[in-house]
């Protein structure tokens, strides 16, 4: 079982954690997890600050890593800074709801503890258990579904839609909708506004009867809702048929079965890959809803300290993370599926 410890600020020096629970004597590559890391940080959507250099360091190696006892890395920050208070308290954010939990600390430490920075470590475990899944044929995905209202009018294909030469620009497998979204994009950072949408987050090759029936808290797409829930911006998952399941009948709906070479199979995936819990053998489809990121101009709110009305504290800011959350997303699904099987033994 795998757990791990993460530690950093914003603006720090930089995030690091210790990860136990690997198998012992597995070998990773270094550059893939950091072509993971770009991909987290790049996008038409990002603010100025990313691009800041994120590497990871491991303590064991540079270019691949024998795992061998705790398993310990670092992604150190271009510069750190020292950022002034923040007064002009903002809703979206953690600056209200921090301080009344935690009573000792300032909006700006909250802000460089909540920050969604903090995710260039769960990228960076995912990564790893990416490569380990992927020695037994397991995959993980994502796609852009909608952002600013605009929804793609393609299907993705696994493996087929990332060659597309427009896919790099939002991971969105519809060209014509990439466009329109680019366009929106510009036309809301140059209005200090943001943009949400939905991103879908999927693996691929996933045996059937990988998870728990009970408790419900244990079983694998509560686990999976419950880490890309965390997420910052990620205000919904759900998995499946969604756009389906409150318009239509349970006999139009229910999954077909089928035997194939002597063994029962699903023939469709309205369920989205999981049934009481565990694997059925199809795609695991995770569909992310994502809010705008709340740092916009033209809002108003209260000082904390006169509480009187004031323009909301606004600092740099991305436009759009709505990619980067998939991203995101795909890493950490791969960590709950690993995590699943070594559980099980399914990986040793």
């Amino acid at each position: 079982m795998i757990t791990f410890s993460f530690y950093g600020q914003s603006h720090g020096s930089g995030y690091g954690g210790v990860i136990k629970g690997l198998p012992q004597g597995f070998v990773f590559d270094v550059s893939y997890v950091n072509a993971q890391l770009m991909a987290r940080k790049c996008g038409a959507g990002r603010s100025a600050r990313q691009a800041y250099e994120d590497t990871v360091q491991f303590v064991g190696g540079d270019t691949t890593v024998t795992v061998n006892g705790d398993l310990e890395f670092f992604v150190p920050n271009r510069s750190a800074e020292v950022r002034p208070e923040i007064t002009a308290l903002r809703s979206g954010h953690v600056d209200v709801v921090g301080q009344a939990r935690y009573k000792d600390k300032t909006v700006r430490e909250l802000n460089e503890v909540a920050s969604a920075r903090s995710s260039v470590c769960y990228v960076v475990l995912g990564a790893i258990c990416k490569q380990l899944l992927e020695r037994y044929g397991i995959y993980t995905y994502h796609y852009v579904n909608k952002i600013g209202g605009i929804a793609s009018r393609n299907r993705y294909r696994f493996g087929v839609s990332e060659k597309e030469e427009h896919f790099a620009a939002l991971h969105c497998p519809c060209r014509y909708a990439t466009g329109l979204m680019l366009d929106k994009i510009a036309i809301a950072r140059d209005a200090g506004d943001s943009l949400g949408g939905i991103v879908t987050v999927g693996a691929t090759g996933v045996p059937m009867g990988i998870g728990e029936m009970l408790p419900y808290s244990e079983r694998l797409d509560a686990v999976i809702a419950a880490n890309l829930t965390g997420i910052p911006s990620v205000k919904g998952v759900s998995f499946g048929a969604i756009d389906r399941y409150a318009n239509v009948t349970g006999s139009e709906i229910a999954d077909g079965l089928q035997a194939v070479n002597g063994r029962i199979e699903y023939a469709t995936n309205n369920c989205g890959g999981i049934v009481a819990g565990i694997t059925t053998g199809q795609d695991i489809i995770c569909r992310l809803t994502v809010k705008p990121v709340p740092t916009v101009k033209g809002i108003n709110t209260v000082d904390g300290k006169t509480l009187k009305p004031v323009p909301a504290h606004y600092e740099r800011a991305d436009t759009c993370v709505v990619p980067n959350v998939g991203v995101i997303g795909e890493n950490i699904l791969a960590y709950v599926i690993c995590n699943q099987m070594l559980k099980q033994g399914e990986i040793k």
